[in-house]
């Protein structure tokens, strides 16, 4: 039987980062080389042991989002992973991320420079470079969350 109401068995977008299905995926550690927000596309740093919030280099994928966050303080900046933390780099799977643009089921996906947020390949911004694999699995509007998969190697 087909399961035609997925939020019965996963919540829909928990949060930027976050898995989005109970599909396989695999990531690998690097030390972040400076604060890194849950759901960026991530790229190697100078020294290739760490990674930095992409800024137009070749993306090498998507910094998967943790459980431990401030309960004392719901204010805190506690969503991202501070400079010098092991950081959970996912290259295959399906996350939440955040749009800077519309997008739709189908798009291939391109990574912002600037905040290392996505956009359709349609985009006319030029500060953009592809995300090789990425696909939005879901439609969404600007600023809200998509679902991205991605196959690296």
């Amino acid at each position: 039987m087909a399961i035609t109401e997925y939020n019965k068995y996963m919540p829909e977008a928990q949060g930027k980062g976050k898995l989005a299905n109970y599909q396989d995926y695999s990531a690998e550690t690097k030390a972040a080389a400076e604060d890194i927000p849950y759901g960026v596309a991530v790229q190697l740093g100078t020294d290739r042991e760490t990674v930095n919030v992409f800024a137009g280099g070749s993306p090498i994928g998507l910094a998967l989002a943790q459980e431990p966050s401030d309960w004392q303080n719901p204010n805190a900046n506690d969503q991202l992973y501070k400079a010098q933390i092991p950081v959970a780099v996912v290259r295959k799977g399906v996350l939440w991320v955040e749009v800077e643009e519309d997008v739709n089921i189908g798009d291939k996906a391109v990574a912002d420079n600037t905040t290392g947020n996505f956009r359709p390949d349609s985009t006319a911004t030029t500060t953009v470079v592809a995300f090789p694999t990425a696909t939005f699995k879901t439609a969404a509007l600007a600023g809200e969350l998509a679902q991205l998969e991605i196959n690296l190697p």
